[in-house]
């Protein structure tokens, strides 16, 4: 009899499942391992590895905060965390939060994943340096605006739904195989979605599901900057689309400095009330439906006579069509170059060119009777009738208006045909190609680190003038810090003309640990370099010594950030002979570091 009681229980055990469990709202802050204690079993394990059966609900008074290297597993589909109040998930670079389930769900719905309330404290909540796989939402936002950021999404449902005026901080994140959307937006939200890169969405595949998806209710106005959009498996997945589609809604985003290749299409924007200015973008490539009735533009506007975004300075070309203007009763105005007014925002400056058909080019199709500006643009060709050939207007059907495209560029540019950027240890090296030069005086090579508006000069590369031959191009920038990093081109004409590049984007890992390595060249005359790499930010002292371990000179007293440092020993007026030089580095975390190597100066 004992023996068929211990199987029930044992039946019942397996078969258990644990209620939702809310937080006592008094005030606590609370680890997964407090969890472990207070959740009825919701919460089990031990650090750094824990499972969650259902969802943790954080009330409005109580903090919940994660530890870096930590391995989250949900098992049920109801499982995940609503925040109500604070919530710090917050790893580094070189031990990150893992947030995973024991279903491997392509669908993205494994587990429920991260929602947050209109009481959730913005500026308490933080997601950063996590991997949040299978869920349902990485990130559900209702009312609230926490921060996420430099966190890899990897196949979940949506990697973003933002709704009810959410305006997080969504910023240096990967998401990678969303099920349907890489980010979605409306009612009001206007979050900051900058510095990501959006890669193959809408593994659905069913209808068009986009990367980046604003609207369709409310006003939406985010910054959409400085991203890196591209697909190539999904042929229903468009890159950007801005809506407003219902009364009273609308869209004044800002959508600058984007890279958005292999998409079905590159942006749309439907609708009325579009006052978006769309400027800076690399816009190529976006063919991969085979459907060109239904997309491959590199720009499509459509909707009413409220619909007038501003394009400017955007390379687009490479796409079944490149700029196209769609609409039925009333018609949409973009504005795609006026030189006529005194704005300098819409000065054109676009460069369209090779958007193609088979022997086709469709640069700009305006499918509309409207009056279309398009002046003080590049199409790559540099007469009036050329131009004609690469634009559908009212010159090849009056139901067509016109598009006013002169004054038009009439020098052939410096045209950049590739740059790219590898890594070596610390150094970054630079490589870029030109297929023709015209009165190029040179490249700026420009930096950026903690952002995009903050760019600095390193470096300067003499131009070849006038060329119709390919140039290529190395700059190798040697003292670079750990994180993201920025590289632009200012491209230089003699007469003080110039243009930017597209932006290049390198990660320099952080080293895991503290290390100095063997001076090179060595022996040596009469200069060497060392080498030194800092786990955190230190206050670092190095130091010479000869072989009577007496100090012969200090050669570095500073704070430095981590990452991986060379500094140059000149010794000049050093005898020949052994020397000894130390480290000595306090990490900014209580960590420290000391270590002796020698050299050998030979003269």
């Amino acid at each position: 009899m004992k023996k068929h009681i211990l199987i029930l229980i044992f039946i019942s055990l397996a078969n258990l499942t644990f209620a939702q469990y809310t937080t006592p709202n008094t005030g606590v802050n609370w680890s997964l391992s407090d969890l472990v204690i207070n959740s009825a079993g919701v919460v089990t394990g031990t650090a750094p590895n824990f499972t969650i059966s259902n969802k943790i609900v954080v009330s409005a008074n109580d903090r919940v905060y994660i530890q870096p290297g930590t391995v989250v597993t949900f098992t049920g589909s109801t499982s995940g965390f609503e925040v109500n109040g604070k919530f710090y998930a917050v790893g580094t670079a070189a031990d990150s939060i893992i947030f995973t389930s024991t279903s491997n769900d392509t669908t993205g719905a494994a587990y429920d994943g991260f929602r947050f309330g209109d009481t959730s404290v913005d500026t308490a909540c933080v997601i950063s340096y996590a991997r949040i796989e299978y869920a349902y939402y990485a990130l559900r936002c209702i009312g609230a605006s926490p921060t996420f950021s430099n966190n890899y999404v990897y196949k979940c449902r949506r990697g973003g739904t933002l709704s009810s005026s959410s305006n997080p901080i969504f910023t240096y994140n990967k998401v990678e195989r969303c099920y349907e959307y890489g980010i979605t937006l409306t009612t009001g939200s206007s979050p900051l979605i900058e510095y990501n890169e959006f890669y193959n969405n809408n593994s659905q595949n069913t209808s068009p599901k986009n990367q980046v998806s604003v609207g369709t209710q409310g006003n939406n106005s985010p910054s959409i900057k400085y991203n890196l959009i591209h697909g190539g498996m999904f042929n229903r997945t468009g890159g950007i689309s801005i809506s407003a589609l219902f009364s009273g809604s609308s869209s004044s985003s800002e959508i600058a400095y984007n890279e958005i290749y292999n998409n079905s299409f590159g942006m749309v924007f439907g609708g009325g009330d579009i006052t978006c200015y769309v400027h800076n973008n690399k816009i190529y490539n976006n063919n991969i439906n085979p459907d060109v009735n239904t997309t491959g533009s590199g720009i499509n506007i459509n909707g009413s006579n409220l619909n007038i975004p501003i394009i400017s300075e955007n390379e687009i070309y490479g796409n079944h069509w490149g700029i196209t203007i769609l609409g039925s009763t009333t018609q949409p105005i973009p504005n795609i170059g006026n030189i006529e007014n005194a704005s300098s925002l819409d000065d054109g400056k676009n460069i369209l060119y090779n958007n193609v058909q088979g022997a086709n080019v469709y640069d700009l199709y305006n499918n509309t009777g409207n009056l279309i500006y398009a002046q003080n643009n590049d199409w790559r060709v540099y007469d009036s009738l050329s131009i004609e050939q690469h634009i559908v207007h009212q010159a090849d059907s009056s139901i067509y208006g016109l598009v006013k495209f002169t004054p038009f560029s009439q020098f052939i540019p410096v045209e950049l045909i590739s740059f790219e950027a590898n890594l070596a240890g610390s150094a970054v090296s630079l490589l870029w190609q030109t297929a023709t030069e015209t009165n190029n005086k040179g490249f700026v090579v420009e930096r950026s680190y903690t952002n995009q508006n903050n760019w600095r000069d390193v470096g300067f590369v003499h131009g070849k003038g006038t060329t119709t031959e390919k140039q290529n191009y190395k700059f190798e920038d040697k003292k670079v810090n750990a994180g993201l990093i920025y590289y632009r081109l200012k491209q230089i004409d003699f007469d003080g003309r110039y243009q930017y590049s597209s932006v290049l984007q390198v990660k320099v890992e952080v080293p895991r640990q503290f290390e100095i390595s063997q001076n090179y060249p060595n022996p040596f005359n009469p200069k060497t370099t060392i080498k030194y790499e800092l786990a955190v930010n230190s206050n670092v002292k190095l130091t010479l010594f000869n072989v009577l371990g007496e100090q012969i000179k200090l050669l570095l007293n500073a704070g430095m950030p981590s990452g991986t440092h060379e500094f140059q020993l000149d010794a000049a007026g050093l005898n020949s002979g052994v020397y000894f030089y130390r480290i000595e580095a306090w990490g900014a975390d209580g960590t420290s570091f000391i270590k002796t190597k020698k050299l050998v100066l030979t003269k």
